[in-house]
């Protein structure tokens, strides 16, 4: 199993790897979360700190020799590394935001508080979204999960979602245990080695991020690119 992970993440014992997370808006950090405050915390102004912690500690159980090195966009201006992992949708991530030409998807922009829509341009605008109780209870998000293969030779995984719970189910889709083993192998029956894009439904059950289980619940969309070309739709 962990060979199948290590192929789909396109990592080796001795490879690098940088991980890109979402990072608070200064405006609504926490006081700790500045260099200056007594109690500092680096970690405090991450955003999608929890699939941070999850996609570092389950590539290091996959291969420990793996070099990952943790950033946020105002303090990355690396290049060269074997692997990109960008974890966090575009309002809160720059970085992704970087890619987002490339990508036959946005997410519609809203205000602080409301639901940023992903929109997909080639499929009629469609709009997909988090799912609400009448209570004003998340019920479940999108999970988006992108393999882009840079010319230089590095591989960009970009894991989005609407809400905190699409980022997290995002970054387990493919790492979690057995499950993402089966997720893996689901998706490279339908494009092999060529860049995807994937949006699946990341569900919430109480207070716990369920699994994506593919070969039992298609995703809700996945295009892959043509070959040697961006990833801009389906073929």
């Amino acid at each position: 199993m962990k060979l199948v992970v290590a192929g789909f993440w396109r990592i080796s014992s001795d490879a690098s790897v940088d991980i890109v997370c979402s990072e608070i808006p200064e405006e609504e950090r926490p006081a700790f979360a500045f260099p200056h405050d007594r109690n500092y915390l680096r970690y405090a102004k991450f955003a999608d700190l929890d699939s941070l912690i999850y996609v570092r500690a389950r590539l290091l159980q996959t291969l420990p020799t793996v070099g990952i090195r943790d950033f946020s966009p105002s303090e990355y201006y690396g290049a060269g590394a074997d692997s990109l992992i960008v974890i966090g949708g575009p309002p809160w991530n720059a970085k992704f935001r970087e890619f987002l030409p490339q990508l036959p998807f946005y997410f519609e922009p809203n205000s602080l508080g409301e639901d940023d829509p992903l929109v997909v341009p080639c499929l009629g605008y469609r709009q997909l979204g988090p799912s609400w109780t009448p209570r004003s209870e998340l019920l479940s998000d999108v999970a988006v999960f992108v393999r882009l293969t840079l010319r230089q030779g590095t591989t960009v995984f970009l894991l989005g979602g609407c809400l905190t719970l699409g980022v997290l189910g995002s970054a387990k889709c493919f790492l979690h245990g057995d499950h993402g083993a089966a997720n893996i192998q689901y998706v490279s029956d339908l494009v092999g080695e060529r860049d995807f894009v994937l949006v699946t439904e990341a569900a919430r059950l109480g207070d716990i991020a369920d699994i994506a289980d593919l070969p039992r619940a298609a995703p809700l969309l996945l295009l892959r690119a043509c070959p040697r070309r961006a990833v801009r739709g389906s073929d």
